[in-house]
């Protein structure tokens, strides 16, 4: 099937909104989130929207009676997005064969994200697979999903009509926020970090509040947290900055919420 023609927003918004979501949420990082999550409440950004992996790395699993699908479960009662943000995360060397073999494709899995683009390149056939284990996981521990985000967001174009299919109502790209309903996206900037090596930290500390200028007209701007931010006293303190200046001048929202103020 070839991909819907995208109707772009028209710009009319109501205010400037601010969107901070967690993302690689599995039973190994949700109790640091959990801690970041009433700071940032202090902030007044009481409402966050969680990227949760349900069989990270593909040994751990999300279990409905585990602490994790616990707290995220009241999350959810409370008014929180959960977004299905893959199945295991991690490039899997067994679908080696659905993947074309390029170097901008071996640049992007070994550098650019260390491995973690489960779903660059795959076949159509393998994608749709790990999406429907992925939400039946999640849908089992009792969350759902209102949208669906791919790690580093790396996912194909012409597969977001299979989302829709799948009862997902919204997903992003680096650079968008996309409905699943209509062929309507809006464009919406990101802030994130990266902890992974001592040069990236550098440059996120030089690159992040310089983008942040950059997009402050921009009407909704998102703010990506990862557990490695947490773990860098430098990248945790730059990140809630950043939080804590939008917060200002900004309402926050979770995506759906959000979505609902243009009508998506």
């Amino acid at each position: 099937m070839p991909p819907r023609k995208n109707i772009e927003g028209d710009g009319n918004f109501p205010e400037k909104a601010l969107i901070v979501s967690f993302h690689d949420v599995t039973p190994l990082t949700f109790e640091a989130f959990a801690s970041w999550a009433k700071n940032l409440e202090s902030l007044g950004v009481a409402r966050l929207t969680w990227l949760v992996v349900p069989f990270w790395h593909g040994k751990i699993r999300l279990r409905p009676e585990s602490a994790c699908a616990q707290w995220l479960r009241r999350r959810q009662s409370c008014g929180d997005d959960m977004i299905l943000h893959g199945l295991t995360h991690q490039w899997d060397k067994s679908t080696a064969f659905g993947v074309r073999a390029s170097c901008k494709s071996l640049f992007i899995r070994r550098v650019y994200t260390a491995m973690e683009s489960e779903f660059l390149d795959l076949e159509p056939t393998i994608l749709r697979q790990r999406i429907r284990r992925a939400k039946s996981l999640l849908e089992d521990a009792g969350i759902r999903p209102v949208g669906f985000v791919a790690p580093a967001w790396i996912f194909p174009r012409d597969q977001h009509s299979f989302l829709g299919q799948m009862g997902f109502r919204l997903t992003e790209s680096y650079k968008r926020i996309h409905a699943l309903h209509a062929p309507r996206s809006f464009h919406s900037p990101v802030l994130t970090a990266s902890a992974r090596a001592p040069w990236r930290v550098f440059l996120s500390r030089c690159v992040v509040p310089a983008l942040e200028r950059l997009w402050a007209e921009a009407p909704v701007v998102r703010v990506a947290i990862h557990p490695a931010d947490l773990d860098h006293p430098s990248v945790r303190h730059l990140m809630y900055s950043v939080v804590e200046r939008l917060r200002r001048v900004r309402q926050p929202h979770t995506l759906s919420s959000w979505a609902a103020t243009v009508g998506l």
